[in-house]
């Protein structure tokens, strides 16, 4: 029985560390959100056309067409990773100013609670936050939805907590200006989303 057990055991180690071994891409990125910036890395994702509404009902789009865009994906109630978000998303915005790189990047966070996050309740959002409309918008889904669609093409995932928020996991994606992502970085990475999101705005211009 012992040594059944020994190899029930062994067998099961080996599912496991093959399971491991294929979420991962062969151990070469320990968390599933770095695999996943890896599989964007070799191979961009173009982001799904899908709507989006600021605090004025104004349409956005994923796509500048001349600016890269950094995207984040908040829901305005919580008081945690998102309140970091924000602190992040201040300082790119002023980094931005900073480095003159106010015609290559712009900044999107994107809610992923509609429902409560509606045009008109984002506005007390955006002015905490002092997001200037040039440089960064704050919206929400045009349509709830899309919202699947839009958090599978991120790699984004939200589990509600049981107390009216959410769990969610938090990066920095950069998107090109055609409208493909090609970047994702960790949401302290500052200086590198803002020279990944500018070279690519830049070898746009090369091409054109």
């Amino acid at each position: 029985m012992a040594a059944r057990a020994a190899i029930g055991f062994a067998v099961s180690a080996a599912l496991v560390v093959a399971m491991l071994g294929a979420a991962t891409r062969g151990f070469s990125a320990l968390t599933t959100d770095s695999a996943r910036a890896l599989d964007v890395a070799a191979t961009p994702v173009t982001v799904p056309r899908i709507g989006l509404l600021d605090m004025h009902r104004a349409a956005h789009t994923w796509r500048d067409g001349q600016r890269s865009t950094i995207v984040d994906f908040i829901y305005t109630r919580c008081v945690t990773v998102c309140s970091a978000l924000g602190g992040v998303y201040r300082t790119l915005q002023s980094d931005i100013r900073a480095r003159g790189l106010q015609s290559q990047v712009r900044l999107l966070s994107v809610s992923f609670d509609p429902v409560w996050d509606t045009p008109r309740r984002l506005a007390p959002y955006v002015q905490l936050m002092r997001a200037d409309p040039t440089i960064w918008t704050i919206a929400t889904v045009a349509d709830s939805s899309t919202l699947t669609v839009v958090l599978q093409a991120f790699g984004v995932r939200v589990i509600e907590d049981g107390v009216n928020g959410y769990v969610h996991n938090a990066a920095l994606h950069v998107v090109d200006p055609d409208g493909r992502l090609v970047a994702i970085l960790p949401f302290d990475a500052i200086d590198e989303a803002l020279d990944v999101a500018a070279s690519h705005s830049r070898a746009r211009t090369i091409r054109r």
